[in-house]
């Protein structure tokens, strides 16, 4: 589209003839507040751009952006919204189809942190790696690598009314890991995910309102990473993303989650469950060390302390679920087990299971699974005690079993 506009490149305005605007370097504007106009060189002034903008009026508010490069593009677009004096500039990604409506500009720039994120890449490669664990949590803009390898940050654009992810599930080929966000926002709800409240005032909120606590957000609720090795080659190809979320069990029926962790540096193994009705509620939870040095002899042993406690509590029906794909083929009979101990295992949980009158069992993943995944983390760091919560969960659980109720999905990267 061929059209008249104005050139705005400090301070000096110059009427041009744009023939085609290149998409990638446009931005759409919504100017709101009390003046009738844009302050154009407050925008400037705000966006420091090297090689000049031109503007073009659409109407009703609406302005279209097209810079000189692309770096001046992602530097006005970064900076997000610009204020002024009773004014504010709203931006967002142009794309052609776009309808004219005030809807549209719901999106807006943050900058998040993904803490610890150990990327054996080096170039372009990091880079790619980093846009595709990002791209889950809304479009990447600019990464910032100045503060080494302890944090990296990235520019994303998010909408405003869809609840911020907390987090990624990364399959990198090697166990996978789980990569948490961290927003640099305030005004952010850790229990929902939504950028127009606070936690103490979320209306799915379970925490009693705490107020004149002052803005510091607390990022920790959002659980631990574990690191894993990862390779170049992984990357080189778009990554798709699945949903994954918890769900409770039919009518009649009590699902047991379990999971078990081996902590390879300290030698410490544990597993932990947790037991719940169809309706979501509650029943019981468990956290027990384990004496092995096998990640699979610790999703074992996890499996047998639920079930154990399950029949303790006179269930009759259990739905078992679990991230370890090896422990619930071998429990269902799809896969042998190798070696004596591990026959001898089975053999005995089998016998477990015929203390129910119906059982069924699948696999899932860690997203799905994540208030067990939890429970034996902290097995695996407890001294030597097992733990034991009826109707009364533990605190540290309370966010991950509200995440499990709402049936808030979380994405997996399938590198």
């Amino acid at each position: 589209m061929a059209v008249y506009a104005h050139r705005y490149l400090y301070g000096r305005q110059e009427e041009v003839y744009v023939f085609e605007e290149k998409e990638s370097c446009v931005l759409l504007g919504k100017h709101l507040g009390k003046k009738t106009c844009l302050s154009m060189d407050h925008v400037l002034d705000a966006w420091d751009l090297e090689d000049g903008v031109v503007t073009e009026s659409l109407g009703d508010g609406f302005f279209l952006f097209s810079f000189g490069s692309k770096s001046d593009m992602i530097k006005a677009w970064s900076r997000g919204t610009v204020y002024g004096e009773g004014e504010c500039l709203l931006v967002r990604k142009w794309c052609r189809g776009l309808q004219l409506d005030i809807k549209i500009m719901s999106y807006v720039q943050v900058w998040i942190q993904l803490p610890d994120l150990d990327l054996d890449l080096d170039g372009r490669g990091r880079e790619e790696a980093v846009h595709i664990i990002a791209s889950s949590a809304g479009e990447p803009i600019a990464v910032d690598f100045s503060g080494g390898g302890d944090v990296i940050r990235v520019c994303i654009e998010v909408d405003v009314n869809q609840p911020l992810v907390s987090g990624v599930e990364v399959d990198d080929g090697d166990g996978g890991f789980w990569q948490s966000f961290r927003y640099e926002v305030s005004g952010f709800c850790f229990d929902c995910g939504r950028l127009d409240h606070k936690r103490e005032h979320c209306p799915q909120s379970h925490h009693p309102r705490r107020r004149n606590r002052g803005s510091t957000l607390n990022t920790s609720t959002y659980g631990i990473h574990n690191l894993a090795p990862r390779r170049e080659e992984q990357y080189k190809r778009q990554a798709p993303v699945h949903y994954f979320s918890w769900h409770r069990p039919a009518a009649g029926w009590v699902k047991l989650n379990f999971d078990g962790s081996f902590k390879g540096r300290t030698g410490r193994a544990g597993g932990g469950g947790v037991l719940r009705g169809s309706d979501g509620s509650f029943i019981a939870a468990f956290a027990a060390p384990l004496e092995t040095s096998s990640a699979l002899m610790a999703e074992i042993g996890a499996l047998q302390n639920g079930l154990r406690l399950a029949l303790k509590l006179n269930v009759k029906r259990i739905s078992i679920e679990g991230d370890s794909k090896i422990t619930v083929e071998m429990l269902t009979g799809k896969r042998e087990p190798k070696g004596e101990e591990e026959s001898s295992v089975m053999s005995y949980t089998r016998h477990l299971l015929e203390g129910f009158e119906e059982t069924t069992a699948r696999h899932e993943f860690r997203e799905a699974n994540r208030s067990a995944d939890h429970l034996a983390n902290m097995a695996a760091e407890a001294a030597d005690a097992s733990m034991e919560w009826h109707h009364h969960p533990p605190h540290s659980l309370l966010p991950f079993l509200l995440h499990d109720q709402l049936s808030m999905v979380v994405p997996r990267l399938i590198l």
